[in-house]
Formats: structure tokens, sequence, C-alpha cells
């Protein structure tokens, strides 16, 4: 562009004060003497040249010094040059298949537990970009959204197993994609998905193909087992059969995992014992690295000033010596005949930016990073994995470019609310800058899908809880009913003893006096009928009473669990009985392992019950 600007035109308001100091210098040489009695039209013909006068042209020529250098180091510019602009690198989806294939055990000593091992040596290659992890057996679910953290992502490997899936099955389709799903989400236009598996059906390959041939997405597939196969051992002891009643025996097949992924432009990899393997993927990660063919740019004007500077020098040795120019000129005569590179005294006509770009596009980071602009300085940081110094180099930055910068060094810091302050000032900087306000989308939604991941992980602790708590209500309950029932059953055994009394005074009245009134006979025998009456009665008064206590133990369980200090109360009311049954019971509870597996479960199960009439993509229908 040739818009004439200047780059800091705040430097323009030292013209004031030059203007002062000319006016001031002019105003004293004219009210001299000897212009005062002379005209001045005869004055420069009758007085000679004193030393006033030759202070007065060596004077005029430093304003015109100071001029020319207030324009250079205000920077004129008259052209743009294009910058590179750091974005987010591409991201990679571990989809794991967790049917119950994966328990077979041609692989020692199983392939569930060597494809933990060899997903965790996946993790260590990939140092730069995000990373995902999905899991899938009859229905995929995400277990850790992209994430440049992978210690968090190590930490939850361990964890899956086909038995925390909510049902039986291995629908590879609905795994790749959601997958999918996560990469279009955070707006990533390529990237890469690591498929884990043991089999893939022949009609789920045609289905993949459709779903990814236009996508931008690469499949990668490692395939765990043997050609041979072997039995799947389920946990629970023995073999697991089909239908008919014969031991399933998995195999792989190599030729049609190759085949689909070579389809889908990725690679395949079989297991082996060592890391050969895994390292077929280590060009996945160089891949990052390079620069794409058309990288992020902004244009950053060009500081024309320097080019004053041809100018102002020979001026500048004017003032202070006379005929000092020529002298300099002379000093050409007498420079060294060695020949120099072309880059050496091209450096000498660039400043330390230009230097600092030229080292930028040369791959010279750290060469880069000596730059005196933070823009540039951040983004030859950023690229040598230094984040934070990169954050501190920009925090300061005053343009949109610089907080787009800020903001995706944050990011990748794992600072997401300082991201989004930053995309923000960008935005308010120069609100058509797309690119920021993608990339604040993105952030947003990864503090949404952490705060949602939070929220069902708290949910499923405050569920364990409440369940532990009513186990214990109920238990209490158990024991207070069958006191109830024990004394219950002493009043029945007194009252059937009672009655026994009564009719064996009955008979002994009757047989004494045979000839009686029928109306003693009567009375007797409504007498039972009474007694019964009484008996129901008490029974359900009894029943009510046992009733209370549960009740109130299940309102005094429910509020334990919100106050440690009522649960101490209604411990203190207890009998000691029930005191050493609940002590043995939140000793047993306290043995339990804190297992992150459970909590992974939960979470599966209630995003299964909340998906509903969602429906997800159908591949092979089978149990293992």
């Amino acid at each position: 562009m040739t818009e004439f600007q200047f780059i800091r035109p705040e430097l323009l308001w030292l013209l004031i004060p030059w203007a002062i100091i000319c006016l001031l210098q002019w105003y004293k040489r004219s009210n001299t003497q000897d212009t005062q009695i002379i005209a001045p039209h005869l004055a420069n013909v009758v007085l000679a040249k004193s030393d006033d006068q030759k202070v007065s042209q060596s004077s005029w020529l430093t304003s015109l010094v100071l001029l020319l250098s207030i324009f250079a180091i205000a920077g004129p510019s008259i052209e743009k040059q294009s910058v590179p602009v750091f974005s987010a690198k591409q991201a990679r989806v571990i989809v794991m298949d967790m049917s119950y294939s994966m328990y077979s055990t041609d692989i020692a000593p199983n392939r569930l537990t060597q494809a933990r091992f060899k997903t965790l040596d996946m993790l260590q290659l990939f140092k730069e970009g995000e990373t995902a992890l999905v899991a899938y057996a009859q229905d995929a679910f995400i277990v850790s959204p992209l994430t440049s953290d992978i210690k968090t992502l190590e930490n939850l490997v361990p964890s899956i197993s086909p038995q925390i899936m909510p049902g039986k099955g291995a629908n590879v389709l609905a795994g790749i994609d959601q997958a999918k799903t996560l990469l279009e989400q955070a707006n990533y236009s390529q990237g890469e998905i690591i498929l884990v598996t043991d089999e893939v059906e022949t009609d789920e390959v045609t289905d993949i193909q459709s779903l990814l041939s236009n996508s931008g997405f690469k499949l990668h597939v490692y395939g765990v087992g043997t050609v041979q196969g072997a039995p799947i051992s389920v946990p629970e002891g023995g073999f697991l059969k089909d239908r008919y009643g014969q031991i399933v025996i998995p195999k792989l097949y190599v030729d049609r995992l190759r085949t689909l992924a070579q389809r889908l432009g990725g690679k395949y990899a079989s297991y082996t014992p060592d890391s050969s393997d895994i390292q077929s993927f280590t060009s996945l990660q160089s891949g990052e690295i390079a620069q794409p063919e058309q990288p992020n740019e902004t244009l950053w004007r060009v500081d024309a000033g320097k080019y004053l500077m041809f100018i102002i020098l020979p001026l500048a040795l004017m003032c202070f010596r006379k005929g000092a120019l020529a002298l300099s000129l002379t000093l050409f005569a007498y420079l060294p005949s060695t020949p120099t590179y072309a880059a050496d005294w091209q450096s000498w006509f660039k400043n330390t930016d230009q230097n600092a770009l030229s080292a930028y596009q040369a791959q010279d980071f750290e060469g880069a990073s000596s730059a005196n602009n933070p823009t540039l300085k951040g983004a030859a940081l950023y690229k040598q994995g230094n984040f934070e110094q990169a954050a501190e180099t920009l925090k300061d930055t005053n343009s949109s470019i610089g907080q787009y910068n800020l903001g995706n060094a944050l990011a990748h810091l794992g600072k997401l609310d300082e991201a989004v302050d930053a995309y923000n000032k960008a935005l308010e900087m120069d609100p058509d800058f797309e690119q920021a306000a993608q990339n604040k989308a993105l952030v947003e939604q990864l503090k949404e899908q952490q705060q949602n991941q939070q929220n069902s992980d708290q949910n499923d602790q405050q569920q364990d809880q409440q369940s532990s708590d009513q186990q214990d209500g109920e238990q209490q309950s158990q024991d207070q009913s069958q006191s109830d029932s024990d004394q219950q059953g002493e009043q029945d055994s007194q009252n059937n003893d009672a009655q026994g009394d009564k009719s064996e005074e009955q008979k002994s009245d009757q047989s004494q006096n045979a000839d009686g009134d029928k109306q003693e006979n009567k009375d007797n025998q409504n007498q039972p009928e009474l007694a019964n009456k009484e008996g129901e009665e008490a029974q359900q008064s009894q029943e009510q009473q046992a009733a209370q206590p549960k009740q109130s133990d299940e309102v005094q369980q429910n509020e334990a669990g919100l106050n440690e200090q009522q649960a101490q109360a209604q411990m203190r009311e207890l009998t000691p009985e029930e005191k050493e049954k609940a002590q043995q019971l939140d000793q047993l509870l306290r043995r339990v392992p804190d297992d992150p597996a459970i909590l992974l479960k939960n979470k599966m199960l209630l995003e299964s019950r909340q998906r509903q009439q969602q429906r997800q993509p159908i591949g092979a229908e089978k149990s293992w």
C-alpha cells in the first residue's frame, strides 16, 4: 500500500517546542544593536561577517537537522509488510475400542492392558497441540475434551475399561463421529483421528469412508491383537460365548484396517512388544511444527524514518566542523577490499526488528526473539514453546494483533479467563477481527466443557454420598424394625397366653353349671372377638410406632449429609449396639478406594440417559 502515515504520530508534538526555539533565536538576532542603527538592506553589505553571523548560519542548520529528526522518529511509513501471526496448532482425538473383545488374551495379559500402555506412549509423543480422548462400546462417550494438559489424559487412560461402559457392543462409527464432532466444534478444519481397535466390520468400512471423505480429517489406525486371535476371558470368569454357545475368538484383520487408514490419508500400525509401532506416529507431531501452506499473516507498517538518516547525518556533521563532510567522503577510499556476504551488508541497512523478521522467516526463532517489537518477539518466543515469556512480552501491547497473540499464549497456558479478556480487547480495537472472534468462541466453549465436566463430577459425588447415606438409613431402620418386631412377638405371645387362660376358665364354668344361662355363653363367645380386635389395634399401633422411627431416621440421615453436627447428635441418640454397627459401616466405607473409574462410569451412564431420542450413527451390531 502507498498510503502515507506516521507510525508514532504523537511525537509530532515536538514541533511545538521546535518552533518556539526557532522564533526565539530569530528574535534574538533581529534585535542586535547593529541592525537597529543600519538599515537592513545595507547591513549585509556594510557590515563584515562576524562570529555572530557564523553562529546564525549554524543555528539555522541545526534547526533543519532537528526538524528532520522529529519527522524521522515519528516513523513515516508509505508501505506495509506482512508479519506472521501464530495460531493454535492442529488437534487430534484418540478413539479407544472398549468392546469385550479387548479382553482377548492373545497378547499377554490381554489386549486392553496393552492398548492402555500404547496409548500412554502416544501421549508422550504429542507434546504440542491439543488432544482429546473418546471411548466407545455400544455408544461413544467423551472421556476428555480437547486439552493441552497431557497429565490429565494420562490419569484417565488407566480407568477406561469395558466394564464402565453403559452397554456392550463395538459401534466404531459412533466413536469416529464423536471425534469428528469434537474437532468441528473447536473450529478445526484439519485434524487427526487415531483409532485404537482390534476389529472393524466390512460394512463399517464404507460408512467410515463416507463420514470422513470430505471432512479434511485424517484417520490413523492402531491394531491391537494377533491374526490367530484368542478367547475372550471375561472378568466374571470363563470365556465369552455367542448365542449358539460357541466360544468367541476375535481375530485381527490387518489388511482391512490398513486399507481403511490408507484410503483416509492416515497410517496403520500393529502391536509390537517394542516401541517401533508407536514411532510410526511421530510424524504427526513433526507435521504440526511445519508451517502451513497459507500461514496466518497480518500487515505491519514499515518504518521509513531510517532513510532520513542519510540526510540528517551529513547536515549534523556540517554543524560542528566546516569541511568535515568532504573529509568523510575520503574515508571510502580506505575501505578494505575483502569480500563480504550479501546478508552482512544488507543487515547494515535494517533495524533490529527487520533483522529479527528475517531470522523469523528463516526459522531462526531464537534470533528473532531479540526483536524490539513485542508482537514479533512474542511470536518468536511462542514458536520456541516459551508460552509464559510470550504472554509476558505481549501483555503490554496496544494493538489488536498483540492482544490476539496474547490470548493464544494464555489459552495454551490454561488461563482461559485471561485469554477471553485478551480476545475482547482485540475485538474492541478491531471489531472486524474474525480470527479473534473465532478463537474467543473456541476458548469459551472449552471453558463450558470443563465446567460441565466439573459439575457432572460433583453431581456424581453427591449421588454417591446420598446413596451411601440412604443405605445407612435403611440399615438402621431395618435394625429398629427388627427390634420392634421382637417386642411385638413377645406381646402377641402374652396375649395368646391370656386368651388361653380365659378359655380354660370358661370351660370350668360351663362344667360346673351346665344349665347356666345362654347369655353367659354368648358373652364367653364374644370375648375372643374383642381380644382379636384389641390385638389388631395393638399391632397397628406398634406398626405405626415402628414406622415413625424409620421415617425420623431417614430425615435425620438426609440432614446428616448436609451437616456433620446433626449427624453427631444423632449418633449420641442411638443405642450402643446401633452406634457400634454405624462405626463398623463407616470404617468399611473408608476402606473403599477412590477409583476414578466409578466417576467415569456414572458420568457415561448419566449421559446415556440424557441422550434419549438423540440417535447416534449405527454400526455393525455385535455384543463383543
